[in-house]
């Protein structure tokens, strides 16, 4: 027989219940719906079977569009994960540095998208940003980044593992769990701070690390997409034009809808 607890427990859960199917579960069910018919937002959607899956696979900018996203994930995902591993090592302490370091280290990430991608346009900006300045002091021309293909790829990726502070602070968290009686053991046998990294931290830390680097494939694809609009465009030659960039394009600039949805289809599955 069910308890008055489980009840209530049952009840303060429903609220999310109702959002997660009107905000996410439902239109993810319309969107895959639309991705199997022909529509533009204006006339009536029309069946039509996997046409636009193969319209979609057989689109030269899909191709690209996945080179950047992969490029992309291979440069930010290992950076967000060994940064926020470093950092958390760094800020575990109970000094006022620690405290200040865990602050600064998070507070980039409460920045909304847009405003950090102004900021860091102003910064790698060649005539008036501070990185310029500070680069020409030792003789070197920081030039267009944005106009050279490398050059803006390393810019979304250094935007993405600047604001890492979710993942650093679960690291954090995960590192404070582990038993200090593991890292007396490891002093008593002459294990040196490296040796105690190798053989306690990293192995305890292992699971986390592979659930964040899992998370991180999802969240900073999504997280790109406002930088990339932002700063790029998805260019020069189509080399920032992420997966996500490439759904928007598609669907709510040029108006495909059904190819859109058809993308963000393969997006989730890619994700998944």
């Amino acid at each position: 027989m069910t308890s008055r607890y489980q009840r209530g427990t049952a009840l303060l859960g429903l609220p999310f219940i109702l959002a997660a199917v009107v905000l996410v579960i439902g239109p993810a069910l319309v969107t895959a719906g639309y991705a199997f018919t022909s529509y533009d937002g204006l006339s009536p959607a029309t069946f039509n079977g996997l046409d636009t899956f193969r319209a979609v696979l057989a689109d030269p900018e899909l191709h690209r569009s996945l080179s950047a996203t992969g490029w992309f994930l291979l440069l930010a995902v290992p950076l967000r994960i060994i940064g926020g591993l470093l950092l958390a090592l760094l800020a575990d302490g109970q000094g006022r540095l620690a405290g200040a370091t865990r602050v600064s280290v998070f507070a980039p990430s409460v920045i909304p998208d847009p405003a950090t991608a102004l900021i860091w346009l102003w910064v790698i900006n060649p005539l008036y940003g501070p990185l310029g300045a500070i680069l020409r002091l030792g003789g070197v021309d920081l030039g267009a980044v944005l106009l050279d293909p490398w050059g803006a790829r390393l810019t979304i990726v250094a935007l993405s593992v600047f604001a890492l502070g979710e993942g650093f602070l679960v690291t954090l968290a995960a590192r404070r769990e582990i038993p200090e009686q593991l890292y007396d053991a490891a002093r008593v046998e002459g294990a040196g701070s490296l040796a105690r990294l190798r053989r306690v931290t990293l192995p305890l830390l292992a699971p986390l690390l592979l659930l964040l680097t899992a998370r991180d494939v999802l969240v900073s694809m999504t997280n790109a997409l406002v930088p990339t609009l932002l700063l790029t465009r998805g260019g020069p030659l189509d080399a920032t034009k992420t997966l996500p960039l490439l759904v928007y394009e598609r669907g709510f600039r040029e108006g495909e809808l059904s190819e859109g949805a058809a993308l963000a289809v393969l997006t989730l599955l890619l994700a998944a």
